[in-house]
Parts: C-alpha cells; sequence; structure tokens
C-alpha cells in the first residue's frame, strides 16, 4: 500500500511541476511576443529614418533602393547563418545514442520476459545448472 501512495505521490508532485512549468513558459512567450513587437516597430523606425537621412541626397526613387539593397544584403547573410546552425553534431550523435540505449532496453526487456517463465519452469526439473544452460541457450539464440 505505501508504495502505491509514493507512487500517487510522485505523480502528484510531477504533474504540478509540469503545470508550473507550464504556466512560466507561458508567460515567457508572452513576454517574447510583447519584446518582439516593439522590436519590429524599431526596425521599423530605423527604416524610415535611413530613408529620411538619403532622402536630401539621393532622392526618393534612390534612397528606397539603397534601403531595400542593405535589407537583401542584412536577409542573405542571417539565412546564410540560419541554415548552418541548424545542424548540432553532438545533438545528433545523442539522438543516435538515445535510440541505441532504448533499442537494447527493450531487447533486455524481451529477454528477460522470455527467460524468466522458462528458469522458473525449468529450476523445478532440471535442477540450476540445467536452468543456467537453458537460459545460456535462449540468450545465445536471441542474439540473433
Amino acid at each position: 500500500m505505501r508504495l502505491l501512495q509514493l507512487a500517487r505521490t510522485a505523480w502528484d508532485a510531477e504533474m504540478l511541476h509540469l503545470r508550473r512549468q507550464a504556466r512560466a513558459h507561458g508567460f515567457q512567450a508572452a513576454y517574447a511576443a510583447v519584446a518582439l513587437v516593439f522590436g519590429l516597430m524599431l526596425l521599423v523606425m530605423l527604416h524610415i529614418t535611413a530613408f529620411v537621412a538619403l532622402l536630401p541626397s539621393q532622392g526618393p526613387v534612390w534612397a528606397a533602393l539603397i534601403v531595400a539593397f542593405v535589407d537583401l544584403l542584412l536577409l542573405a547573410l542571417f539565412g546564410f547563418l540560419a541554415r548552418r546552425a541548424g545542424r548540432d553534431p553532438v545533438a545528433i550523435e545523442a539522438k543516435l545514442v538515445r535510440q541505441e540505449a532504448v533499442r537494447q532496453m527493450g531487447d533486455s526487456a524481451a529477454r528477460v520476459a522470455v527467460l524468466a517463465p522458462l528458469l522458473r519452469s525449468q529450476s523445478v526439473k532440471k535442477g540450476f545448472a540445467g536452468a543456467a544452460m537453458t537460459a545460456l541457450a535462449v540468450g545465445l539464440l536471441s542474439r540473433r
């Protein structure tokens, strides 16, 4: 009974932790969205300022083209950096290690599921040595 109470307490604590963490992430996302709006407004103001600064010497058409060309260069630069930043070899290796560990865990669980009933049923009839030989044979066959 105590085991079930501990499991229930652990479950409740984990759910409370996840709810509080989700709430904190929600607030963080809302604050980030507001900051993004103000960042976009700042970017628009910088574009207008650059356009107005270029207007007397270049004229309206050339001023707009210069601002657009600088935007295009920045777009290309940050687009290139974004494409390169997407691949993290350590993260890829960690994912492969996790997949291998999960696969081996499944293999071990399957081996135990096969061996446990076999050892129980055969150990009474054959004795300990016979059960060990049976377990060894099943272990060798399951690796193939």
